[in-house]
């Protein structure tokens, strides 16, 4: 659905474009269309063609995997200030992962034919969408080692500060927190649900974080991380 009153702001100050020079990211955004999208709705799957980039402005997006013979799987929740889509244009295929709406978003979107326009008039685009390629998989990294961790409940504690808690200038989140479930936490964390519900109790009861029916806030990430990642 088309989005003609938005305010673009966030994408200034959080992420990937917030990083690139003034006059690239005028020239970007007056070529972005904004749509926004009720919670619940797909944005793309897996296999899906299209070589497009999209930005968040506010809401949230729920990224799932689907590797070969393996069911789909929930591995992060990003906000605003995030750019995806990134694959398409930089090898052949269609879409690799699925991204839905978490909560009703604002988004605009950049086509292949306007990317093509901005590397004729800047020529670093493809080395800009080169490093949010990067970004992509230094978030993939994380994931990866996040499942890594031996302690199921400093996994669980590691997933949420990475949902909830992102740096400042990667994203924003909101101050009521992330819209998660028991399910979806422990799906990430790869543990039960019942492990993920001990767990978030224990960060509850330690004033790390505030969890409230289907949402949670980090109000101690200092402490958080300690936890997550430390071996004590």
């Amino acid at each position: 659905m088309a989005d003609t009153a938005f305010s673009d702001q966030v994408l200034h100050e959080a992420g990937w474009l917030a990083r690139l020079p003034a006059d690239f990211r005028a020239a970007w955004m007056a070529r972005a269309t904004p749509f926004s999208v009720p919670r619940g709705e797909m944005i793309y799957r897996d296999g899906d063609e299209g070589r497009c980039l999209y930005g968040l402005i506010s809401g949230a997006m729920a990224i799932t995997i689907g590797p070969p013979r393996l069911a789909p799987r929930l591995i992060n929740i990003m906000h605003p200030g995030t750019w995806f889509g990134v694959g398409p244009l930089l090898r052949e295929g269609g879409r690799k992962v699925e991204f839905r709406a978490a909560e009703p978003s604002r988004l605009v979107r950049v086509s292949g034919a306007a990317i093509d326009q901005m590397t004729a008039q800047f020529p670093d685009t493809p080395k800009h969408i080169g490093a949010l390629a990067m970004y992509g998989h230094d978030v993939s990294n994380r994931v990866a080692a996040e499942l890594l961790i031996p302690f199921s409940a400093r996994r669980v504690a590691a997933v949420i500060l990475r949902i909830a808690a992102p740096p400042a200038e990667e994203a924003q989140v909101s101050p009521q927190g992330v819209r998660v479930t028991q399910a979806q936490l422990a799906e990430m964390a790869n543990v039960s649900r019942n492990l993920a519900n001990t767990a978030l109790g224990e960060l509850r009861a330690a004033g790390w974080v505030e969890a409230r029916y289907n949402r949670i806030a980090v109000r101690d990430a200092a402490a958080l991380a300690a936890y997550a990642y430390g071996e004590d």
